[in-house]
């Protein structure tokens, strides 16, 4: 399969002008701060993406499926769940497009329409770290990964790591905690029909 006869071109080539729509644009950047409407299309994010083998959109390609207002298929692609924020994409953009920020909050969009994560074990990891920013204000290496290793049922994954990282003090078995843990809970939203501090 060549570039021109790939889905994600002849999606692209098949779309109207008429079938676009720039209100998801404008939400991005009053959410995000980031103006779409600057990317040049150069194609340097993509170019230095660290995980494009691996998306099945690339950061251009997100970037322009916004602009046209795709926001059913930005929110139910795996790529949405595969940035891992290194932000390559945004040393490398000449505009600054900080895709990992729009990333972000097309993943939180997700969540809060209910759409299922492709990446199940991406979306644990992602709510057992904002768990324990929540309840420490900073996160443990330690406690997350095992934590993590239970709740997806790797028990013994990356296990013999544990031990080197420890005796190198790459690992602190007394977590720390921030003093001034309101100041940080003030950065959660509250659960539907729940008071104060929360998730």
């Amino acid at each position: 399969m060549n570039a021109t006869t790939s889905p994600v071109n002849q999606y692209f080539k098949a779309l109207q002008l008429d079938e676009t729509d720039s209100s998801l644009s404008q939400e991005i950047l009053e959410n995000c701060g980031v103006d779409i409407e600057r990317c040049l299309e150069c194609g340097k994010c993509s170019g230095g993406c660290s995980n494009t083998h691996i998306f099945d959109f690339t950061p251009r390609k997100i970037v322009q499926m916004i602009k046209i207002g795709d926001e059913k298929r930005l929110l139910h692609m795996d790529s949405l769940w595969c940035c891992v924020a290194c932000h390559l994409c945004v040393d490398r953009c000449p505009s600054g497009i900080d895709i990992p920020r729009i990333m972000d909050y097309l993943r939180e969009k997700a969540i809060t329409k209910g759409i299922p994560a492709t990446r199940p074990t991406v979306e644990l990891f992602h709510n057992l770290m904002l768990d324990q920013v929540h309840k420490k204000g900073r996160v443990s290496e330690l406690y997350l990964i095992l934590n993590y290793n239970l709740k997806s049922r790797q028990y013994l994954k990356n296990a013999e790591l544990g031990p080197q990282m420890f005796f190198k003090g790459k690992l602190n078995p007394i977590p720390a905690r921030v003093k001034k843990m309101d100041q940080v809970r003030r950065l959660f939203r509250p659960k539907p029909g729940q008071k104060g501090e929360a998730r």
